[in-house]
Order: structure tokens, then sequence, then C-alpha cells
């Protein structure tokens, strides 16, 4: 029998966000947002490629039943939760968009469009249908951000031309293992991922091994970044590029957030829910993100999937002109909001009001 289970990453007195776990692996995450005696909406993501659709269905029942036990404990008189079975789907949803209707659990192996949407009501109607001098200027700034980020590099096995690493997380909790080979004055390595990294964090892991080497004895480095045996992408640099990586990390440390390059706009108003769309002036015409957010009271609670998640001085920058936006909207004691990049929570803000009247 299927070992189905949910991981909470973050709860709260208003909501929480859940890994879906599923014989061990992750597939996919469940955020809920709720008013006791009231009301409950959010959104199921499964991942497409981590399950089947076969599998899926079995998903769908755990986590159908363990909503109901939440509608239950809460009292809960409204309920909605969405649900996407593919890789990048943003899911917002409308008071008045859905119908209720019976949910058939077989039909659901038919499906094939990469969004599905679902409803629960209260009366137990079920559901429907993310310069070249390494010196101390450089390492300060390498440690700087292996803090921020919390990742380790350990040197677990060294010969002749062989090392080998671990990278640990804050948590102390394993994330890659690293075998690099030296060819004269050339590295080349393989980077194996206990999870499907973002881009920002095989770059972290990248110039921690590179700071691991002495940059007089090296030419280049290439670096095969691996996720279920599979090379999902592979890092090139060359003597040039070092120094490049160099001058980007300085830039990146001293440059701050613009806020004149982010722009938050009202998208809709539901009453007890307004949804905002988040824009970048430099990104381009399309939102880099959608913030949902519940204001039923004074200890507002909401949340934002990214599409484009910046670094944490971005995001603490966008939740504050959010915060600017809602000001106009309600008076509130506390904001908590939750960010979320692939579905995966990457951040999480707490407001009091005291910081801001």
């Amino acid at each position: 029998m299927a070992d189905i289970m949910l991981r909470p990453d973050l709860k709260t007195a208003g909501g929480e966000v859940c890994d879906i776990m599923y014989n061990g692996e992750f597939v996919g995450t469940l955020t809920l947002v709720y008013r006791e005696s009231d009301r409950l909406k959010g959104s199921i993501h499964l991942e497409r490629q981590s399950i089947t659709i076969t599998n899926k269905n079995k998903v769908y029942e755990f986590v159908q039943s363990y909503i109901q036990d939440v509608i239950d404990a809460c009292s809960i008189k409204d309920c909605e939760v969405l649900v996407s079975y593919s890789e990048y789907d943003f899911v917002i949803a409308t008071d008045h968009a859905l119908q209720p209707a019976i949910f058939e659990v077989d039909a659901l192996a038919d499906l094939h469009q990469d969004e599905v949407e679902f409803e629960w009501v209260s009366d137990e109607t079920p559901f429907e249908d993310m310069d070249a001098d390494y010196g101390l200027d450089q390492m300060d700034m390498i440690e700087e951000r292996k803090k921020n980020q919390g990742y380790e590099l350990v040197i677990v096995g060294e010969n002749r031309n062989r090392v080998e690493y671990h990278v640990y997380d804050k948590e102390s909790e394993l994330v890659a293992e690293v075998a690099t080979h030296v060819y004269g004055s050339d590295v080349v390595g393989d980077v194996l991922w206990k999870f499907d990294p973002f881009v920002e964090e095989m770059d972290l892991v990248t110039e921690l091994i590179v700071a691991d080497f002495n940059e007089d004895e090296t030419d280049s480095f290439i670096f095969n970044m691996i996720y279920k045996g599979e090379t999902i992408d592979t890092i090139e640099l060359t003597h040039i590029d070092l120094l490049d990586l160099v001058d980007e990390i300085k830039v990146d440390a001293l440059t701050p957030p613009n806020p004149d390059d982010y722009t938050i706009v009202m998208a809709r108003d539901d009453g007890d829910t307004l949804t905002y769309e988040i824009y970048q002036q430099s990104y381009g015409g399309l939102p880099i993100g959608t913030a949902t957010v519940d204001i039923s009271s004074r200890q507002l609670t909401g949340f934002i999937d990214f599409r484009e998640p910046g670094d944490s001085d971005d995001r603490e920058l966008i939740a504050s002109l959010l915060l600017d936006e809602l000001d106009k909207e309600k008076d509130y004691e506390t904001f908590n909001v939750s960010m979320l990049y692939r579905n995966k929570l990457i951040d999480e803000i707490w407001f009091e009001t005291d910081q801001f009247h």
C-alpha cells in the first residue's frame, strides 16, 4: 500500500502549507487559509513529473479526507480548494467561479488537461472538476552568502586528483554530494542533488566549490548538476568567467533593490479576499507573481506565488509594497505572508502595525 503523508512546512492560526509526500518522495504542496466557523480557501498542486495520473487519484482521496477533517474541526461553512496537476501552474479561485457537483475519482484518470479545478462544500458534497584576486574580500562575500542560504561545504574524501564533498543546509540535512576530478589546471565535477534545485542554489554551491581551489593553479571548472540520475544543467567557468563571478557577487552585495522597479496592481476584490498582480519593470509585461490575501479579520494572512522569486531583499521589498496597498483597503494589526516558488515555501514575513503606523 502506498505511504501518503502531509509534511508541515508552515502552520499559523489562520492557515498552513504542507508538502505532500508519496512513498517518501515530494509530489506536491497543500496550501490552506481558513477562518474558524466560517471559511476555508486553498490550493493543491501536484507536480506532474513526480507522480503518475493513476497515483495522483490516491493522493486526491487522502488530501480530500484531510481537508474534510479540517472542515469538521473548525466548523467551516464555506470551502474552496483548487487543484492543479502540472509543472508551473498558479491558480486563483473566486467565490462564483465554481458550482457544486459530484466528484468521481475514476473519471480523473481520463483527464489530461494541464489544470483541473475542484470545489468542496460544507454539506460533504465532494470535489468538482513557485578582479581575479580570490582573497579575503571574496571569501567574506561567499561566507556571507553561505550563511544567508545556510549551506556548508564539507570535504568527505580526498586523494591526489580527486576531492569529494557533502553540502549541508542550515538544518544539517544533506542537500548534495559532490565528486570533483583535477586534470592539470582543469576541474571537472558532478553535483548530485537530493532535490530539484533552483538556479540560485546551483550557483551558490558552484561558488563554494570554486572557492575551495587555488585560483593560481586552476584555469577552468565544469560542473554537471544531476538530479534523479539526469543532468539538469552544466556550469562551465573559465578564468575570465571567475573574474566576472566575483564582480557579480560584489555588485549584488552592494546594490539594494529599487522600489520603482516594482508595481502592485489589484486584480480582484472578492470581499474578504484580495488578489494582486506583481510586476517588475525590468522583467517585462508579465507579472512575476500573484498575491492572495485574506482580509476577513484584523490579522491579515496571505501568500504570494512567484514566477520570478528574486532574492530575500527583493521579496522583503515586495511584501512592504503589498502592505502599502493593503493599507488603502483595510485596518489591520498583523500581516503574515508566505512566499512560494514552484509551489515550494521559500520565505515567510510577519508585519505588525506598530512598524508602519
